[in-house]
């Protein structure tokens, strides 16, 4: 019934009709990558609020966030497991050099972390069942290539975390990112269509046969999510459902209101951010650029002066 997605660095929690928004989190980190538990009663995501990104969870209704992992190395975090008790997530920490990531599971209450048993994943999604995982053994979406073509690009496995064996469904030079697994399809996000753009694709596992879903132009599709009917997704800066039954895609109107009491005028001290000055020629005074205002400051005694004194505008460059 709801989204939860991260604006200014911060969560927000929204109607999946669309709506005013309200904000879940407000804190100095920033916090990104949120994933609802299966019951809907939780919410797991990254922040950075020690120095480090890690894997915090928090009620859905709000509340404190608990820390779940403590590693010096950065996690993403990728889902939740279907038993809405473990949460999976991609990390360097042992890969050596940090060339390639692997896959943990972790429960979500904290404690050590397992490996899974994958020599190399970026992302992935479960089956139904839990027993396999769709992957892509490396990723390219954080990255600013366009249209590249190459072998950084992914392709889409399937591994039987029963059985040890593992299945390439997807084989191509395109961009692969995103995986979700959903009944009898997977669903990710590629660059392989006609408008050269990130779109969503599905792959029947029963027929073997690969669908363009949807067919946007201007803008990539990013970070999409699956829901129980719908996979919730970004595309220029707006919400987007993508329903899986009837497999349109309609917008989320979303309304968000701001901390405008930021914009209040505050006193700040500038004696630390100064960027340019310039000495007068009797060397009794200097003209100093600093928060994009212009000071006429003493060499020893007198008055500072605040020269220009502009709100949103920059002075740069000052010359006596």
């Amino acid at each position: 019934t709801q989204i939860v997605f991260n604006y200014g660095g911060d969560l927000w929690l929204v109607q999946k009709q669309g709506g005013t928004a309200y904000k879940l989190s407000s804190p100095a980190g920033q916090e990104i990558f949120p994933r609802f538990s299966p019951d809907g009663s939780q919410i797991a995501y990254n922040a950075n609020y020690s120095g480090n990104t890690d894997i915090y969870v928090i009620n859905a209704k709000g509340g404190i966030p608990a820390r779940v992992t403590n590693h010096g190395m950065a996690e993403r975090l990728v889902d939740w497991y279907p038993n809405g008790k473990d949460l999976l997530f991609t990390s360097l920490q042992f890969s050596g050099k940090q060339r390639f990531s692997q896959l943990f599971k972790v429960s979500s209450t904290g404690g050590l972390p397992d490996q899974l048993q994958l020599a190399y994943a970026e992302g992935g999604s479960f089956s139904p069942d839990g027993k396999k995982i769709v992957f892509t053994p490396r990723s390219r979406a954080f990255r600013t290539w366009k249209r590249y073509r190459g072998g950084m690009n992914s392709d889409v496995w399937i591994y039987d975390l029963e059985k040890n064996t593992a299945e390439r469904i997807i084989n191509n030079d395109y961009s692969n990112e995103f995986t979700m697994w959903n009944r009898d399809k997977i669903y990710w996000i590629t660059d392989r269509g006609p408008e050269k753009r990130y779109n969503i694709w599905s792959y029947n596992l029963s027929s073997k046969e690969m669908k363009q879903l949807t067919k946007f132009n201007d803008f990539d599709i990013h970070f999409p999510a699956m829901g129980p009917e719908e996979i919730v997704f970004e595309a220029g800066g707006r919400l987007y459902l993508f329903n899986l039954s009837t497999e349109k895609t309609t917008e989320v109107k979303v309304n968000v209101v701001t901390d405008e009491i930021t914009l209040m005028p505050k006193t700040e001290n500038v004696s630390k951010l100064i960027s340019n000055v310039s000495i007068s020629p009797d060397g009794k005074r200097a003209i100093f650029e600093a928060r994009g205002d212009l000071f006429n400051v003493p060499a020893q005694n007198g008055p500072s002066i605040n020269l220009t004194k502009t709100n949103g505008v920059a002075e740069r460059y000052p010359a006596w």
